[in-house]
């Protein structure tokens, strides 16, 4: 089954390692990159490009392949620095790289202070390295300073001050192996630059998510006290969404690591908090589509093995749902429904219904996709106990999905 033509999009970042004096892999900074073809970032929107690498690299490509477990540094600029945002995904494994275009006052100290004691390591990038002095200072963990504009020797300077302050320096656009040896000489902690690597371009194929429906969950959301239930709910309408949000759970950035059995696990163990920080940077990130006719699909699977698990009472609605949902998904990503599945944290009876169809969930998966074929099947007396009620239950499921889109 091939991949539907224009709701796949590709999701693309670079990264650049970050080694300390003996050369050894401390962390990467993840950059934005708009084409495939792109060698530098082409920024047009600075707080885009952010949300679309925190998204991208948080549920799409997943940090355990990006960095493993080393450090991720991220460009926050001025407009994010300042918003709860990024709180939903606080990670010791996420360094925020505060831009130079944020003044470095102290309203600026007060909101990097925030983020570290929500568990952020914090970075100045391109800093100027006359103004050590500046508010902002004591609330990092590392200065990077910029090679090219400010000069080998004046960084060499320089160190012992930011050591001073209680700050690693990270040396970046290191272009020679002379300047990497002069900087090293004078203590400077980490190296970034194409004296060891130039940035390495990552590409995944995603489905792309409904802008629209990102929108009007956000709106949702913004009611501090909205149920769970409608979070869920919502959230069960789009394939996309649930996705990144299972791909979420599973991140090394999260901490989870726990199998779930239906959306409403995944919202209860993650929270509305890093639900609503997700669904903003989704939103932000400038991802488009309509859902077309595989979608579609999805949703009527999903709905009709839901349907048929509550009307029967075999296994468990909620999970029937999931099952359907992703039954779908190895047609959006070209790749084996085995290998998807390995990459999410879902429950076993939902792992082995998707992969080979076996138990009750595999049995209800298996009916479904016969019953929209109209290949109407005859056995035993799980089968039977779905004939009877298949029908009826079925244009429900398409009405349904009609409704959702």
């Amino acid at each position: 089954m091939q991949a539907t033509p224009g709701l796949i999009q590709h999701i693309r970042l670079a990264r650049q390692p970050i080694v300390d004096r003996e050369l050894v892999t401390m962390g990467y900074e993840l950059l934005y990159r708009a084409q495939d073809a792109d060698q530098v970032a082409r920024i047009s929107n600075s707080n885009q490009a952010t949300a679309s690498v925190v998204v991208n690299a948080l549920t799409e490509i997943g940090l355990d392949m990006l960095v493993g477990t080393q450090q991720a540094f991220v460009n926050v600029p001025v407009k994010l620095l300042f918003n709860e945002v990024l709180k939903g995904f606080s990670s010791r494994q996420l360094v925020l790289e505060i831009l130079e275009t944020v003044e470095c006052t102290e309203a600026t100290a007060e909101a990097m202070n925030s983020l570290k004691a929500s568990g952020f390591r914090l970075a100045l990038d391109d800093f100027p390295a006359d103004d050590l002095s500046r508010p902002c200072v004591g609330a990092a963990h590392y200065v990077k300073l910029d090679v090219l504009a400010e000069g080998a020797e004046k960084i060499a300077q320089t160190v012992a001050k930011a050591h001073a302050a209680g700050l690693k320096v990270v040396a970046e656009k290191v272009e020679e192996w002379s300047d990497f040896e002069l900087l090293k000489a004078a203590g400077v902690d980490f190296f970034q630059g194409h004296f060891y690597a130039r940035p390495e371009m990552i590409v995944r194929q995603s489905i792309r998510a409904n802008k629209a429906h990102l929108l009007s969950l956000l709106i949702l959301l913004q009611d501090e006290n909205v149920a769970m239930d409608a979070v869920t709910e919502k959230i069960n309408t789009d394939l996309a969404l649930t996705y990144r949000l299972l791909r979420l759970v599973n991140s090394a950035a999260i901490g989870m690591r726990r199998k779930v059995e239906s959306v409403a696990d995944a919202v209860r163990m993650l929270g509305l908090n890093t639900i609503r920080s997700m669904v903003y940077l989704s939103a932000l990130s400038g991802v488009d589509g309509k859902p077309p006719a595989l979608i579609k699909t999805a949703m009527i699977r999903a709905r009709l093995a839901e349907l048929l698990s509550k009307k029967t009472g075999l296994g468990n609605p909620s999970s029937a749902f999931m099952v359907g949902l992703f039954s779908t998904l190895d047609a959006f990503y070209d790749q084996p429904i085995r290998q998807i599945v390995s990459e999410l944290p879902l429950a076993d009876s939902i792992a082995t219904a998707l992969i080979s169809r076996e138990g009750i969930l595999g049995e209800i998966l298996e009916y479904v996709i016969f019953y929209e074929r109209g290949v109407w099947l005859d056995g035993d007396e799980i089968t039977e106990q779905l004939n009877t009620v298949a029908p009826q239950l079925y244009v429900e499921a398409v009405n349904w999905a009609e409704q959702m889109n």
